[in-house]
């Protein structure tokens, strides 16, 4: 479903005046297959000045495929799962992306309810994805688990311009940390930061074409943009001038064996971390023994 490039719509109003003529012929220009259109925000619709609906039919009609998100939060992960359903039936979107962050830490049990709830409703079919932290290494608390079982993919945040990193650490780690997660790479749609706010300061037309094709040569098949109201003409000109699939490269991505391969050199790393851990200790516990024996033997020495 997510095959391609995408981008994300926060605020309609805010996109070309909220005028889907415009909005389609720039997103088609930049060579897009679809756009990620908020809906709600937790339980409550988000205000796009028109029906969400009407946004997502304008654009269909255009040639885009269109997804719906939300921000959730959990408190009220009932009402978030009402909100959701009636953004895939009633606003008939083609996929669905649940923006899951930092108040999901630690609560397992509530992200297993809600997407539990929402499988439940849309069917097995239908491509329910979700986006969060993408170093994953650095969110032990949170529950990637119940999202995976339960969605088709996901969409890490990959902003490497406020990590303040480059685009190869980024995206290396990245898929390091979600294939240690046994998340394959054909799973992954990872999501670029190509905005600017504060210290963050928009991504160089470079970055943006390694981005994109650093993700097609590890598998992936599709990336997205955050977000439409934020770019400026540098990122269009970018994300037009790197087409999807990347040249040269077979759209299916790498073989199920190069991603188990990958996934046992992660599982073998994390192994030799432990051995080493191990190693240490008891290289700690002979020194403190050995230093207790040279005690011992002068107490001896003493008293003969």
């Amino acid at each position: 479903m997510f095959e391609g490039k995408w981008v994300w719509i926060w605020n309609w109003r805010r996109c070309d005046g909220g005028e889907a003529t415009r909005v389609a012929e720039r997103l088609k220009a930049a060579g897009c297959a679809g756009a990620l259109v908020k809906a709600h925000d937790g339980p409550y619709w988000f205000d796009q000045g028109q029906p969400w609906r009407e946004i997502c039919r304008a654009l269909k009609s255009l040639g885009l495929r269109v997804a719906g998100w939300a921000y959730l939060y959990g408190r009220d992960w009932q009402g978030e799962a009402q909100r959701a359903i009636e953004t895939i039936d009633y606003g008939e979107a083609d996929a669905y992306v649940l923006d899951v962050e930092s108040e999901f830490k630690g609560r397992p049990d509530v992200a297993e309810a809600l997407c539990q709830r929402l499988r439940q409703a849309v069917g097995p079919g239908f491509p329910l994805l979700y986006s969060t932290f993408a170093i994953a290494r650095y969110h032990r608390e949170f529950p990637y688990a119940p999202f995976e079982r339960h969605c088709s993919g996901t969409l890490p945040q990959v902003y490497f311009n406020a990590f303040r990193w480059p685009v190869e650490q980024a995206l290396g780690w990245m898929y390091e940390d979600y294939a240690s997660l046994g998340i394959a790479a054909d799973r992954v749609f990872p999501a670029a930061g190509a905005y600017a706010e504060g210290f963050v300061a928009y991504p160089s037309a470079e970055d943006l074409r390694r981005f994109v094709q650093i993700a097609g040569e590890r598998g992936s098949k599709g990336v997205s943009f955050w977000s439409y109201e934020h770019m400026d003409d540098i990122g269009w000109q970018a994300l037009k001038a790197n087409p999807w699939p990347v040249e040269g490269m077979p759209w299916t991505g790498w073989t199920d064996e190069t991603e188990e391969f990958r996934q046992e050199i992660a599982r073998l790393r994390s192994q030799n971390q432990e051995l080493s851990r191990q190693s240490i200790d008891f290289a700690g516990r002979i020194g403190r023994g050995m230093e207790l024996a040279r005690e011992m033997l002068k107490v001896l020495q003493a008293g003969a």
